[in-house]
């Protein structure tokens, strides 16, 4: 399995080419059996029990986003996003960096380990692959190759196909679950007699009104719809963190990056937010407790109704007070994020390589 498969990579002595060299990413091989093994299902079961129309209907739509699908992963998978100086060069055994020479290993627009002139500030080496990709975004396990510049859109229409499969099949088997309880005359004549607890080979009455082959027919549509809408779930996820930092102009290197730098001065932050959170509880605590006039037992001689106007005015300017803190609470998170984000703007902006400053002048 090592040589063919592995979980744990390190850096190879080759750079990679394409995804499909050897060792294989195990998450990108366990992705390829899951597609293939709900595909199957889809096909072979999914799209055969619906009637005719939603039949035909979803067999198009189906067909149309597998084929989008493989198209988009082989493109992503297949397509090598180094240095396009990189590209030119033969594949040879890269040279062991030396550390005593160069502290990074890219320096002044120059990789010391490819021995090219990268094209912009965003090349970065990938110690993976070990070369450089243009546009570095990120090294996706699951296509075991890096996304930069070439194939970050394959990459992307990969994810939306992905998620639109996933939506399709939870919205299929969420459709057939309603229709097995409310009327199953809408599944295919097929389904309808497998679900018929009349037939000889539906077996026993196991519930009333239920047979081993409903109740295994109701098991299967809630365990796809599950599973399909857990990957929906990951694949939403996905999608939506990269139009995130697409709308911040950040690449995910960077996203990680300045997350991890900006977490230093948050440990202020979570101090300030224990403060607010003590200070709410405790005019919580104050307004659900009056504050009482003297000690023990009021004169006889105090009018009642002005001490009720009293603990009244104190219990409204604790509420007021904890509404502040409250407010105050809310208002710190809004800036972190705030600042995050305009971090996330700026971020390596004073940065200029060697090729921008010398096109500038």
């Amino acid at each position: 399995m090592d040589n063919c498969c592995s979980s744990h990579q390190s850096p190879r002595p080759q750079r990679r080419i394409n995804g499909f060299q050897l060792p294989l990413n195990f998450q990108q091989v366990t992705s390829w059996v899951v597609f293939i093994a709900t595909g199957a299902l889809n096909f072979l079961i999914l799209i055969d029990i619906q009637f005719n129309e939603l039949r035909t209907i979803s067999l198009v739509i189906f067909t149309v986003l597998y084929i989008s699908h493989v198209s988009s992963n082989l493109t992503a998978s297949l397509l090598d996003p180094s240095e396009k100086e990189l590209r030119k060069l033969a594949v040879y055994n890269v040279p062991e960096f030396d550390r005593a020479v160069h502290a990074h290993v890219i320096e002044n627009g120059r990789c010391h380990l490819c021995n090219i002139h990268t094209s912009s500030r965003r090349t970065k080496h990938c110690s993976i692959c070990n070369k450089c990709v243009d546009n570095f975004d990120h090294h996706c396990k699951w296509l075991n190759n890096c996304v930069g510049r070439r194939n970050y859109l394959a990459f992307v229409a990969c994810v939306i196909t992905a998620l639109m499969i996933s939506t399709l099949t939870t919205s299929l088997c969420v459709a057939d679950i309603v229709i097995f309880f409310t009327n199953p005359k809408y599944f295919s004549i097929e389904a309808q007699n497998f679900i018929n607890c009349s037939t000889s080979y539906s077996s026993t009455i196991v519930i009333p009104g239920f047979c081993r082959t409903s109740i295994s027919f109701l098991i299967f549509l809630i365990l796809f719809c599950v599973m399909a809408l857990a990957i929906g779930c990951a694949l939403l996820h996905l999608c939506c963190f990269h139009i995130y930092i697409s709308l911040l102009g950040v690449t995910t290197y960077e996203y990680v990056v300045r997350s991890g730098d900006s977490m230093t001065p948050s440990c202020n932050c979570l101090k300030d937010c224990k403060c607010y959170r003590w200070n709410i509880s405790k005019d919580l605590y104050t307004i659900r407790q009056p504050k009482r006039q003297g000690h023990g037992r009021t004169n006889d001689n105090t009018d009642d109704g002005t001490v009720a106007n009293k603990l009244e005015v104190s219990r409204t300017a604790d509420i007021h007070n904890g509404e502040a803190h409250v407010i105050n609470f809310i208002s710190i998170l809004i800036n972190n994020e705030l600042d995050k984000a305009r971090k996330m703007f700026l971020y390596d902006k004073n940065k200029i390589h060697p090729h921008e400053a010398s096109s500038s002048r």
